[in-house]
């Protein structure tokens, strides 16, 4: 099977005129974490735009996946349609930043980057 669920099986055989059944059930679970491809960190003077940093993460069920960021300074947000971090940080600092990336059957990775 290609997708997760459980698949009831039932086997008949019928070797000589007698017959017998037997029921057994195959479940398949997706347990594998999604990609995320490497995310570099920019160093940028105060208020200037970053360039815009594009998450590319994958699942190998090929269901989509959801990202969530924390850790933007004031000016900079993330774009959940987009998968997109941008803007223009407003404040000096050093931030780590943080992307939790979950498929469909809640399997996770985190991504961190300064």
């Amino acid at each position: 099977p290609s997708k997760v669920g459980s698949y009831p099986i039932t086997v008949t055989t019928d070797a000589d005129g007698n017959e017998t059944e037997t029921s057994f059930t195959i479940t398949v679970q997706d347990t594998t974490k999604p990609v995320v491809s490497p995310i570099a960190g920019q160093t940028k003077e105060i208020n200037t735009a970053i360039d815009p940093i594009k998450i590319d993460a994958t699942d190998n069920s090929g269901q989509p996946v959801t990202n969530k960021v924390t850790g933007l300074p004031s000016g900079v947000t993330f774009n959940p349609d987009t998968n997109t971090i941008s803007g223009t940080p407003s404040k000096v600092g050093s931030y780590p930043i943080t992307v939790t990336t979950t498929d469909a059957d809640g399997n996770e990775t985190t991504t961190s980057f300064t």
